[in-house]
């Protein structure tokens, strides 16, 4: 019978137009999957003729004869017995190792007929035997361990021409590579990829994975190592890391793209990548232009282009750095130039120098509509508000690092990060305020605007002491950040009240205000390891932190054709000291099953916040002791279960300490209160995963909760107008649960894949509104499936999700309500012949118990047809549809304190692009030149 691939190649070879060719293939895929349940299985039981007992730990690896690929992959149970199934009829090559045995090969011939294959008791022959002469032609093992080190001989497993890295990993058994470029071995994502031991254009695979050639690699490494960074509330203390070794004489070259797009009238998109490498050092340029809504660098082209420098840094009040990436820009017409450099270069053998250096530039044009519901003790009412706004930011960042080695123990890293930002803004805005009953009582218009610009330079020295006794080492750290903001605006407001057909105007504002700020933050800290034995480590540490912060806003009524009139009751200059001192100590124990890990900072906080127009001044003196614990117990290699409990402690920042009101928005209110006290949080976290290498089939699951005493909540107060004026309070009893569940099942030699999802998360809160504590409760559950099918020219995804969201409130129960969305999703990649590819996704969501106007339902339907040029395919040139019925809408609902809000944005609707793309890769092999 023919086999599933077999039909759908020959259906995608038929001499008939694209369109047919695609219905065509679509119609075989729905009729040939039970014709995929012709495979066949293969088992066995090895035996030790030596003490005649089954033997434990032998490999079985089933290579294909037609292409040398590796089809599967087996071990013996403590039986001795092993399995291989789900393999497509074909003929093959079964080889059987062990260490202490020479190897035992078989040759089965697969067929309709013959789809069981019982190699009963196999006796493996002895290692080896005295020879006066041997030559030996030989290959290397296709998977194989080296200590706890998982290697993949590459050129054992067969790849496309001109594959990268990529193409490879997605051949290797136990290695997931998602769309996003993502890599999973073993169930767990790879945090790391290293070229030749060492990073490859930044800190993440992408670059290195989507870019080098496959048959430059000569074999792929994954392993398990410390992570150096990780503290206390790190999710794990170690690292997955994936090294490609290089063959040798492929360390060298250079690669990268150019791409541009456009419609010829409205849109347009350009892309430039250029990388060079030779040994240590590399070289990347990048520029970005583009008005569409792919004009930003994502999380992932952060890795991708090395740009560490749209990484944003800060440090927490329990000193760890912490990376984000800060994408909070609103909705709306996008413009976009960025570029940019990445340089590093190893100098002699002791010191490595890295230097980035970022221009960007933003430009958004964009609305919002937002219908808002507010929920009071004795009444209701409704808000609907119309906003529009321009602004632009443009930004300067550069990063130099400097790593000395200075023996072979001792490492000194110095860092400097220096970024110059500016910016402008202007928005016009209009709330109509309706009663309970829909009776318009009150409209406001607001116009505001403002420019401001920003410095930040942060710099840190770091000392790393290694000694002879392994695990002992001293770490000590300095560093000093400053930071300078200032801006200047005008608000312009005037209230419309509409009474008994009367119409009237009233609270004309225009003002004009002013901001200048300045932070400096220092920090030093030091920490020694001491292990005990070989199962016991203790680390003490100690840091002391120094934050100073000065906030002068200023406000001026028009008055005689000009500025002149200082507002004092928005006119503030304050001042915040706060010094933290924390030691700490750590016990750890660890053992090949388990490890476990406990500790406890103790923490004196002293803060000294100054009102500089009245001279007021409050000291505040907190003490904290934050223990934390950690265990993970190891059931195998690729199944484990972990716990983490752990405490932190925030301090609140000058916007929420400042006695100010902030009436940038005259109809919400912000003040800020200095008699603020830190929070004080607990943290528990269970979470298990599992993997089996052969099959791919992975389970994840985890749970959580945290509660936190005298949490950040607002106080809100309205007056009879439904204006508000809110200030950040202390509350307790704020908690959190949450709990995600997620799994993989691949079927047909991992040709289908299935992925069901499950996630619930709830939350208690507690805010004041009209002095009258207000508990709000919500949850959220959504469900998910995605099934997708590979070979090796076809990738198809289908999938369905649905989310129900119920809040509840004590202070009003009309506020107790309930709603939900659901969606399919569908996506297809195909290769055509004549070098062709087609590639579509398609989603629909579903909204339902919104409010009136934002019930809506929409399908975002992309495709793309390409055609690759040149013997090596270099050349690309494609037609990029988006959103090709025009739905495209951007939409959520908000839930705060005792708001429900609905808001609908701008986005870019249907557009049409022709896209030329042109890659080049020096990094290519001998023999492919003299193939071609």
């Amino acid at each position: 019978m023919t086999s599933f691939i077999e039909l759908i190649k020959t259906a995608c070879n038929r001499p008939v137009i694209l369109v047919g060719r695609f219905i065509c293939f679509l119609f075989l895929l729905s009729c040939a999957v039970p014709v995929s349940a012709q495979v066949m299985k293969i088992e066995g039981t090895v035996i030790d003729t030596v003490v005649q007992k089954p033997l434990h730990h032998a490999v079985a690896m089933t290579i294909r004869i037609s292409d040398s690929l590796l089809m599967a992959f087996s071990r013996t149970n403590s039986e001795g017995f092993f399995k291989m199934d789900s393999l497509p009829v074909d003929t093959y090559q079964v080889v059987i190792s062990h260490p202490q045995f020479g190897d035992k090969d078989f040759i089965l011939i697969g067929s309709k007929d013959n789809l069981f294959m019982d190699l009963k008791k196999i006796i493996l022959p002895p290692k080896s035997i005295t020879l006066t002469e041997v030559t030996v032609f030989g290959y290397a093992d296709p998977v194989f361990y080296k200590g706890d080190t998982l290697i993949y001989t590459a050129d054992s497993f067969k790849v496309k021409k001109n594959a990268v890295v990529e193409d490879l990993l997605k051949k290797l058994p136990g290695i997931k590579v998602e769309a996003d470029g993502k890599i999973y071995s073993q169930g767990k994502k790879v945090d790391q990829v290293l070229v030749d031991g060492d990073e490859f254009f930044g800190s993440d695979p992408t670059i290195a994975t989507k870019n080098l050639a496959a048959n430059s690699v000569e074999s792929v490494q994954v392993y398990d190592k410390k992570n150096e960074s990780a503290n206390e509330n790190s999710s794990d203390d170690m690292l997955k890391v994936m090294n490609l070794q290089l063959k040798e004489d492929a360390k060298k070259g250079y690669f990268g793209k150019a791409t541009a797009a456009g419609d010829f009238k409205d849109f347009y998109e350009g892309e430039l990548l250029l990388n060079k490498f030779q040994g240590k050092r590399k070289l990347s340029l990048f520029a970005m232009s583009s008005n569409t809504p792919r004009s930003t660098f994502g999380w992932n082209d952060i890795y991708q282009y090395g740009l560490t420098n749209e990484q944003n840094t800060f440090m927490n009040d329990d000193g760890n750095m912490v990376s984000y990436w800060n994408d909070n820009r609103p909705q709306g017409i996008p413009k976009t130039i960025k570029s940019g450099f990445y340089y590093t270069d190893k100098i002699g053998k002791k010191t490595k120098v890295s230097l980035n250096y970022t221009y960007n530039q933003v430009t958004l044009n964009g609305e919002t509509t937002t219908t808002s519901q507010y929920f009071l003790s004795d009444t209701t009412y409704k808000t609907n508000e119309y906003q529009h706004s321009q602004q632009q930011n443009k930004s300067h960042a550069a990063n130099l690092t400097i790593t000395q080695t200075i023996d072979s123990l001792s490492e000194i890293e110095v860092q400097s990060k220096v970024k110059y930002s500016t910016s402008e803004q202007n928005k016009t805005g209009r709330n109509s305020f309706l009663t309970n009953s829909g009776i318009l009582a009150r409209t406001t218009g607001i116009d505001n605007s403002s420019d401001g610009k920003n410095s930040d330079w942060n710099n840190s020295i770091k000392l790393t002491r290694n000694f002879k006794k392994r695990d002992r080492k001293l770490v000590a750290n300095y560093n000093i950040g400053i930071i300078t903001n200032e801006s200047d605006g005008l608000l312009k407001s005037e209230n419309t009240f509409y009474s008994n057909s009367v119409v009237s105007n009233d609270s004309l504002i225009d003002q004009k205000k002013t901001s200048t700020g300045n932070r400096q933050n220092q920090l030093a800290s030091v920490s020694y390891t001491e292990p005990v034995g070989k199962k016991i480590k203790l680390e003490f540490s100690y840091d002391i932190s120094l934050n100073t912060g000065t906030q002068d806003k200023k406000s001026f009524d028009f008055f005689n054709g000009q500025y002149s009139n200082e507002n004092p009751t928005l006119t503030n200059n304050f001042k915040s000291t706060r010094t933290i001192n924390r030691i700490g100590a750590k016990f750890m124990y660890e053992v090949k099953k388990y490890s476990f890990s406990a500790g406890t900072r103790v923490r004196q906080v002293e803060v000294s916040n100054t009102n500089l127009v009245t001279q007021d001044k409050l000291s505040q003196t907190t003490k904290n002791i934050l223990p934390y614990m950690s265990y993970r117990y190891k059931f195998s290699d690729n199944h484990s279960l972990n716990f983490r409990y752990t405490t932190n402690s925030n301090q609140p920042d000058l916007n929420q300490l400042q006695p100010v009101p902030d009436n940038t928005n005259p109809n919400y209110i912000v003040k800020g209160n200095p008699a603020l006290v830190p929070t004080y949080s607990h943290n528990f976290n269970l979470d298990m995963y599992s993997f089996k290498p052969v099959t791919g089939k992975n389970f994840w699951c985890s749970s959580g909760f945290t509660t936190a005493d005298d949490a950040f909540a607002n106080s809100t107060s309205y007056d009879s107008l439904g204006r508000t004026i809110s200030q950040t309070v202390n509350v307790k009893g704020n908690y959190n649960v949450y709990a995600y569940l997620n799994l993989s099942i691949p079927l047909f030699s991992r040709m289908l894949e299935l992925n069901p999802g499950f996630n619930y998360n709830m939350n208690h809160r507690s805010n004041f509104i009209n002095d009258v504590k207000n508990i709000t409760m919500s949850s959220r559950a959504d469900a998910s499936m995605n099934i997708r099918l590979h070979i090796d020219t076809l990738e198809f995804s289908i999938g369905g999700n649905y989310s129900f969201n119920s809040t509840s409130s004590s202070l009003n129960t009309q506020s107790n309500q309930s709603y939900s969305s659901h969606g399919f999703d569908a996506s297809l990649s195909l290769e055509l012949p004549l070098k062709m590819k087609i590639e579509t996704d398609a989603s629909y969501e579903i909204n339902k118990q919104r409010a009136a106007g934002y019930n809506l339902n929409y399908i975002l339907w992309n495709a793309s047809l390409s055609k690759s040029f040149l013997k090596n395919e270099n050349l690309i040139f494609a037609i990029d549809a988006t959103d090709m019925l025009n739905q495209n809408i951007n939409t959520n609902r908000d839930i705060r304190d005792n708001v429900i809000s609905d808001i609908k944005s701008t986005v870019i609707g249907r557009y049409i692009l022709l896209k030329a793309t042109f890659k080049i890769n020096s990094n290519k092999k001998k023999d492919d030149e003299e193939g071609d």
